[in-house]
């Protein structure tokens, strides 16, 4: 997507290539074994655990997918200072999802690389559990990395285009979100969208 997600696919084997792997790339039509409903979608959810006290001078490049070769939010520049404290979410492979607060208001959710982080300020928590579905969309929508305030776009989406679900996410109590994965311009690509924005 020059800003725009085209229908090329991340598979379960991108997200356990080590740091730098080359994205693979993957097109076709949605199998009657993949068809899923929007309840059993449900069943795959983002949860935030407690909040990791990590020292005050601690910086982590942030990357949307677990990627080196991942799309970054604020123009390529997405970083975590460690003086707030971030919140985790589980481990693909290497990559520890994260979430935490921007300037802003907001807060981003992006991925860190285990060779970034301090392990003596995270505590060692489980892997994340997607389901690595590929849908279809239902309608346009814009892609973000921060589901609070939507502050950020990192891309855009079209109805018809495939992407890869992998789990569902909701912020107290608002707006419903999926989590899924694709690529933009041949790059990684991670976010939220509309959950009801698929065609399930």
């Amino acid at each position: 997507m020059k800003r725009r997600m085209y229908a090329l696919l991340l598979a379960l084997a991108l997200l356990m290539l080590p740091a730098g792997g080359a994205a693979l790339k993957r097109t076709g039509t949605v199998s009657q074994t993949q068809v899923r409903s929007s309840l059993s979608a449900r069943d795959y959810v983002i949860k935030f655990g407690r909040e990791h006290k990590m020292g005050n001078n601690d910086t982590y490049p942030i990357y949307s997918a677990p990627s080196l070769d991942a799309v970054r939010g604020a123009n390529g520049k997405a970083s975590m200072h460690t003086s707030g404290g971030g919140y985790s979410a589980g481990w693909s492979g290497a990559w520890l999802l994260m979430r935490y607060e921007k300037k802003d208001g907001g807060y981003r959710v992006g991925w860190v690389p285990r060779t970034e982080l301090n392990m003596r300020g995270i505590e060692a928590t489980r892997s994340v559990n997607f389901a690595y579905w590929t849908v279809t969309l239902d309608a346009d929508c814009a892609l973000t990395d921060d589901p609070l305030m939507e502050s950020e776009i990192l891309a855009y989406a079209e109805k018809g285009e495939q992407l890869t679900y992998l789990a569902f996410y909701q912020y107290r109590g608002g707006r419903e979100y999926a989590y899924v994965q694709g690529e933009v311009d041949g790059q990684p690509i991670g976010g939220f969208i509309p959950f009801d924005a698929i065609a399930w």
